[in-house]
């Protein structure tokens, strides 16, 4: 097990589409418990904590293995609170209590069900082998984004790049999208940039199947990623 890792995971109570979903059973075990979980598994981490304004929550998670160190105001956990901003203060209380920080730090959702120990070792071996600052996990837009089409005001559509309509489709580099489900990233890098965001680090990627693309905003959503969790054996 690596000393210089910390893994932060992060969910709050408020959440409001899915009432609750950080604790919700998710194939028969609390949600945040997968991402704790896979932490744990992945035997990289010196601690893993959970970052949450929410006692339930906060006992849930300690009960499957996490540290909880301290609870994140509730100026923190509302709709307008950033990713970056929960890291800055669990990083800055860290930094308080322990006089220092781990080299590494990797951020985890409480609804990131379906990210694994694999991923993870993968992530950091990534950013400590390669120049970046940051990496994160990407998957492959089932189609190219330069053939978007979008609607005008009065209904009609049309092609955002027209340049394009007349590429054939494997012709034109692939392009790809952040998945939230995991970001590792130097603490040193982050901080030195102020904390504020993930957009000035150098950047790498992990590509991973579209399959783990599931976002759990809805009902639909949780229904779909249990289904996938199913066909991948997770539960």
């Amino acid at each position: 097990m690596t000393q210089n890792a910390l893994c932060i995971v992060m969910a709050r109570g408020g959440s409001k589409r899915v009432p609750r979903k950080n604790i919700r059973p998710f194939c028969g075990r609390p949600m945040v418990e997968w991402p704790i979980r896979a932490a744990l598994e992945s035997g990289v981490f010196s601690s893993v904590i959970m970052s949450t304004e929410d006692a339930e929550i906060a006992r849930v998670a300690e009960a499957c293995g996490a540290s909880i160190p301290f609870l994140r105001p509730a100026h923190l956990a509302d709709d307008f609170s950033t990713t970056a901003d929960v890291l800055l203060h669990a990083l800055q209380r860290l930094r308080q209590s322990s006089g220092t920080l781990p080299q590494y730090c990797c951020c985890l959702y409480g609804t990131s069900a379906l990210v694994t120990p694999q991923f993870l070792r993968k992530g950091l071996e990534q950013l400590s082998t390669r120049r970046c600052e940051l990496v994160m996990a990407v998957a492959e837009y089932a189609h190219p984004i330069e053939r978007s089409l979008q609607f005008s005001d009065d209904g009609t559509v049309f092609y955002r790049q027209p340049e394009f309509v007349s590429v054939r489709t494997q012709d034109i580099k692939p392009s790809y999208h952040d998945l939230g489900l995991f970001y590792w990233f130097s603490t040193e890098a982050f901080l030195r940039e102020g904390g504020t965001s993930f957009l000035p680090l150098s950047k790498s990627a992990i590509v991973v199947p579209r399959s783990v693309a599931v976002d759990i905003d809805t009902e639909e959503d949780w229904a779909f990623a249990e289904l996938v969790a199913r066909s991948q054996g997770l539960c």
